[in-house]
């Protein structure tokens, strides 16, 4: 009965992709299907049936997104700050999507856990394996496990990820690399430069290049080699009409969308780089795979600042706009939305409001009394760190000025003139709470279920209470990919595969992150250098269709390399 009810879940899904295909419009990417009656709710399994009328699949993570940070961004949007006056009727791009929620649990040999860092999360997203605590692309077991974004890549789709941090960090670095230390951005960056990712745009220069990476290798020279356009502006990225291309907005991490306009006018929009990421991929006609991350949301709740929580939180709203009025064109486009994780605790309303005594307080408190001191600030707290002098004499005007505070305390500003100027944020933050009542119980993750929000052609949605893990696995079930298969085939443990053939296997590792294996049998020599794409064989390069892994001196290569030797 259960495979019966799947089959017609199935079939009804697909009618009402091919009917609403057939009742189309014209819109800024060309057809809009006519939308219809209403949602179709699909189940995990329904949803990762194979489905040929979805070509592509847009994967979107707010990081470290709870349900309050929707609510408070939807107040900010909603509060006219010149009249303060209230709009209950404004929403998020977001809201017409809500469908479900996903659990975020972690695991390794030993131990489940509640509260998951951002590395297992995307990790069990991108893969769908649950893993442990900072393994990137990996088992619990330390095992190369393949992506949903090279599953994408093996059946000939184009693949793209695009984030506000710098693009090693571990959300977009779970979908296309594999070690277990989260923090290796030098082998990290390096993988995903030979992981054939054909867009990417972020933030990470630095990470390229030396003297970060302490091999000397400059990986921008190897990008350019391998025929990508490399660019750093948002001029260069605008005028992109085709081709593979890696941008580097910054040396790290981009700006926060509240101050771009003063402390980096030149960086765009995560909204744009959505869009033109798509524009892009979308010229391949077998479709495309592309993870988007709202990266600093997370950053701002750590360090407990609601405006770059906001901040960030609209500007994803904004580039999921971009992927919805493109998926809702073209109908044939899945979307799935959801963060990895909960981090900071935030809440609207704090001990203040509870009392003291009874009645409390936000019995009687209009909106105005949270969202208006947030609507004064003109920054985030990282933002004001650019508006006060290295002498700190200013700090009173560029808070008021900036940050709309002007009852700084003696203590506050002795505070501020103590900070080390990288971590203001993590001082002005929790000031303008204080202000706004709003209550943070961490400056860590927390565990509750995080909200999904979902498109499917001809406007199903994914709905129930979900595991992270099913992100990957219903986007490998709906294009024919077994991950499990695939990652057998990609990730072989090289040494005693060559061993069982009768070669000899030399491994050097004396210059970090630039470690080769040599093998050899009769007349064949293989050098397998780490973390490219490419093996030499009796001195001719050859590409092959994965990175080669070391991990703790344990080579992972395609099984095609271990066919070299007969």
């Amino acid at each position: 009965m259960k495979r019966f009810l799947t089959v017609v879940l199935a079939l009804i899904f697909s009618s009402a992709v091919i009917g609403c295909a057939q009742r189309a419009a014209s819109g800024p990417y060309g057809p809009i299907a006519s939308p219809v009656a209403g949602p179709f709710a699909l189940d995990a399994a329904a949803a990762g049936q194979r489905n040929p009328h979805i070509r592509n699949i847009i994967i979107m993570i707010p990081d470290g997104t709870p349900q309050s940070a929707y609510t408070l961004a939807r107040w900010y949007k909603a509060y006219n700050p010149v009249n303060s006056e209230i709009d209950p009727a404004v929403r998020l791009h977001l809201d017409d999507y809500a469908s479900g929620l996903v659990r975020t649990w972690w695991r390794n040999a030993e131990t489940v856990g509640m509260i998951t860092d951002s590395a297992p999360a995307a990790t069990a997203m991108a893969t769908g394996v649950k893993t442990d605590d900072n393994f990137i692309g990996m088992t619990f077991e330390s095992t190369p496990r393949a992506s949903i974004l090279e599953g994408a890549r093996s059946i000939g789709k184009s693949t793209g990820l695009v984030a506000t941090s710098n693009i090693q960090h571990a959300t977009p670095a779970a979908f296309s690399a594999h070690h277990n230390d989260r923090g290796r951005f030098d082998i990290i960056g390096e993988q995903q430069v030979y992981n054939a990712i054909d867009v990417v745009f972020g933030g990470g220069s630095q990470f390229l290049q030396p003297p970060y990476r302490q091999d000397g290798q400059n990986i921008i020279d190897s990008i350019r080699a391998m025929g990508y356009q490399y660019i750093t502006t948002r001029d260069e990225m605008l005028a992109l009409n085709s081709g593979r291309v890696w941008g580097m907005f910054a040396a790290n991490a981009m700006a926060y969308d509240f101050d771009r306009p003063e402390t980096a006018p030149d960086e765009q929009s995560l909204a744009e780089m959505t869009a033109k990421a798509i524009e892009l991929l979308n010229k391949n006609s077998s479709g495309f795979f592309l993870m988007v991350e709202g990266s600093k949301i997370d950053w701002a709740a750590h360090a407990n600042d609601p405006t770059g929580v906001i901040s960030d939180t609209l500007a994803f709203d904004a580039a999921f706009k971009v992927a919805v009025d493109f998926a809702k064109a073209s109908q044939d486009t899945m979307i799935l939305i959801v963060a990895d994780h909960g981090t900071g605790g935030i809440s609207i309303g704090n001990m203040q409001t509870a009392g003291p005594g009874f009645p409390s307080t936000y019995s009687f408190d209009p909106v105005h009394k949270f969202i208006s001191p947030l609507r004064r600030a003109r920054l985030t707290g990282e933002g004001i760190s650019t508006k006060i002098n290295e002498e700190r004499s200013n700090i009173v005007e560029a808070v008021s000025q900036w940050f709309g505070i002007d009852d700084l305390s003696d203590d506050e500003i002795e505070t501020i003139r103590a900070a080390n100027p990288r971590q203001l944020n993590n001082i002005a933050g929790p000031m303008i709470s204080r202000r706004a009542y709003i209550g943070w119980t961490t400056s860590g993750h927390t565990a509750e279920e995080m909200n999904l929000f979902s498109y499917f052609p001809g406007g199903s949605r994914l709905s129930g209470t979900i595991e992270n893990t099913d992100i990957a696995r219903i986007s490998a079930g709906i294009w024919g990919i077994d991950l499990d298969s695939l990652s057998a085939r990609l990730f072989v443990e090289a040494q005693s595969a060559f061993a069982a053939k009768g070669a000899g296997v030399d491994i050097d590792t004396a210059v970090r992150a630039a470690g080769t294996m040599t093998v050899s049998k009769g007349d064949t020599v293989i050098v397998i250098p780490e973390n490219k794409n490419y093996v030499v064989v009796n001195g001719e390069r050859i590409t092959i269709n994965s990175v080669i892994v070391n991990q703790s001196g344990v080579f992972y290569v395609p099984v095609e390399v271990i066919d070299l030797i007969r």
